[in-house]
Order: C-alpha cells, then structure tokens, then sequence
C-alpha cells in the first residue's frame, strides 16, 4: 500500500552543502529536506506527467527512475526531486538556503503527492472484484497510482489548453506558455506560471501559445477565481466541481481533467473524444466504431466502481497500451494538427 506523507522519514540537511546531480556536472542549490518513502514508486514514478517538450518544462526524467520538478517560493524557485533507490524512493527539495522552512515542507509534501506516493488506493482491489475482467487486470498490473498536481491552478490550466486537441498539441501549447510566463529554475526547468502572470497575458499572446480564444477566456476566469478554488479543493470535491462548471469554457470533461490531476479517483471525463470506446472495449471486449460507444455505455459499465471509476479508466488504458485488455483497431491515419490554432 502506498504511504502516507507522514509515513515518510524527514531528515533535515545543512543548508551549505551542494550536490552535483546525476547526469551533470554542474553544482545544483542547497539540499533543504530529504525523505525516504515506502510504497510501491516505481508506478508513481511511472504514472507522474512528465514534460517530454524540450522547452517550457515544469518536469523532467533524468536518467533512470529520477524525475524532478520546479517548483515556486518567496525566496526563489525550488526543485523536488524523486529518486529510486530499491525498494523506496529518496525525496529531495532543494533550492536557496534562505527558503522559509514553512514552503520548503510544502514543496516537499507536493513532490510526494506529484510522483504518486501519497496515493490511498484502499479500496480499489475490492472494486476490481467485483468484474472479472478488471480482476484479472487488477492482478496482473497491481494498484493503479493517481499522481497529483501542486496546484488548482495547474491542473485547471493543463486541462483547459488540453480542450478540444491531440495529445502531443496540447503538450506544445503548455510549453510555449510555460516558456513565455513561468519562472526560470535550476535545471532549465520552468515553474508553472501563477495566476497573476496567466492573468496579464492577453488572448493573442495566448494564441500565440497555440491556445484558443475560448481557452484563454478560461484561463483567465480560472485565474481570477484561483484563490476561491483552492478553498473549495481543500474543502469537498462537490464544491470545486460546482465552482469549475461556473467558470466560462469549463464544462464536465475539463472539470472532471481537472479533479483526475488533483488526485480524485472518481473522476470521469464525459465527452472524452475516445475514452468510452477504450473503457467499453476494454471491459466487454466488443469491437465496435469509435462512434458506436456512447458515454451513457460508459457510466452503465462504470457504475459497479462509483468511488473509484477514474482508477478504473486507467486501468483500462493502461491494460490497453500494455496489450492485456483488447483495444479498438485503427482504421485511418491519425488526424492532422490545428495548424490554423498558431501565428
């Protein structure tokens, strides 16, 4: 079972050693607090969303089973850092020695949560059993880890650029608006910009970015309305998906991408452009159209799972990408990229 952050051991380090990370050779900042978790983070570290762009990075891989993130402080951009080291995984934060102690634990506690290893997923074994394809699945690829993102902020953001694109599109446009508004770290990482930066881009810097009128009309309400998200986040999931759906450009997939990147394991993303074909596919082994499968097929199947549905859907699509549960065939090529989205 995956640990708690309390579980974690802390171990305070002095803040005038520096270290050379693996792969480089320059020096990196302070080690400020380290941990060591218990749990399973090969399928955190698996599971954590990793920017592959070669700009406007918030995260990275580097080498084998080490990833890192920037993150924000008064005093200056940190780096959580999450490295395996046989059966547990090392936990670093480090950045400026003058970091208030209060953010550095912070940081340290949204590493945890970022690379999966302060998932509860009690309870989700005796939801698989209760279908015997997701038993057997369940079985084979162990407890599904939802990573969660620092913030409302980002994960509102990445859901609402993600609206309406392929995959690799929306990585693009989070990158270039990462580049154009997050705060340079360590590492040629970026932090995630925050809601005053989002909030002075105009809409055609932001399409610039790849992102469309709509989606900056979001983004900006997103922002203005980020304090109050937080809040409701922190409070009940009812409150934050109430507070979503009232903002301009949200609606019930970008709410639910939303609550997935926070950790929610209930979450279903209705609209999804091919997820009910993937869960319906996976889960009764029917080949049909893409087209054919409806979202109300969709919630029928996955309503055995209420509490834990958005651990089920990736456990579908995991066993789906991995070849352990059937996948609906390609019949054409894959559609081209909005070209018309850029200047």
């Amino acid at each position: 079972m995956s640990p708690s952050p309390t579980s974690a051991r802390l171990r305070r380090t002095g803040g005038d050693r520096t270290t050379t990370p693996p792969g480089t050779s320059a020096p990196r900042p302070a080690v400020l607090l380290a941990s060591e978790a218990r749990g399973a983070p090969e399928v955190g570290l698996a599971a954590a969303p990793i920017d592959r762009t070669r700009v406007g990075r918030t995260s990275t891989r580097v080498g084998q089973g080490t990833v890192r993130r920037a993150l924000r402080s008064a005093a200056g951009p940190l780096i959580g850092e999450v490295r395996l080291t046989g059966p547990e995984a090392l936990v670093e934060v480090w950045g400026p020695p003058s970091t208030d102690r209060a953010e550095v634990h912070a940081a340290h506690a949204a590493t945890v949560a970022w690379a999966g290893l302060a998932d509860d997923t009690a309870g989700f074994a005796e939801a698989c059993a209760q279908h015997p394809v997701t038993r057997r699945l369940h079985r084979e690829l162990g407890d599904v880890v939802l990573p969660r993102l620092p913030s409302v902020g980002e994960a509102l953001g990445r859901a609402v650029i993600s609206q309406l694109v392929q995959g690799v599109e929306a990585a693009g446009s989070i990158a270039r608006l990462v580049e154009r508004t997050g705060l340079p770290a360590p590492g040629g990482l970026r932090c995630w910009p925050d809601a005053r930066s989002v909030g002075a881009e105009p809409p055609y810097a932001l399409r610039r970015c790849g992102i469309s009128q709509r989606g900056a009309a979001a983004l900006h309400a997103g922002a203005l309305e980020e304090p109050r998200l937080r809040r409701a986040a922190a409070r009940d999931v009812a409150e934050l998906e109430r507070r979503l759906l009232a903002l301009p450009g949200v609606g019930a997939w970008t709410a639910a991408e939303t609550r997935l990147a926070l950790g929610d394991p209930d979450a279903v993303s209705v609209g999804d452009y091919h997820l009910a074909s993937v869960v319906g596919t996976a889960l009764t082994g029917e080949q049909r159209r893409r087209e054919e499968w409806t979202d109300a097929e969709m919630l029928a199947l996955l309503e055995p799972f209420a509490g834990q549905r958005g651990r089920v859907i990736r456990l579908c699509e995991l066993a789906a990408h991995k070849r352990l549960a059937p996948r609906q065939r390609r019949i054409a090529p894959r559609a081209p990229l909005s070209a018309h989205r850029y200047w």
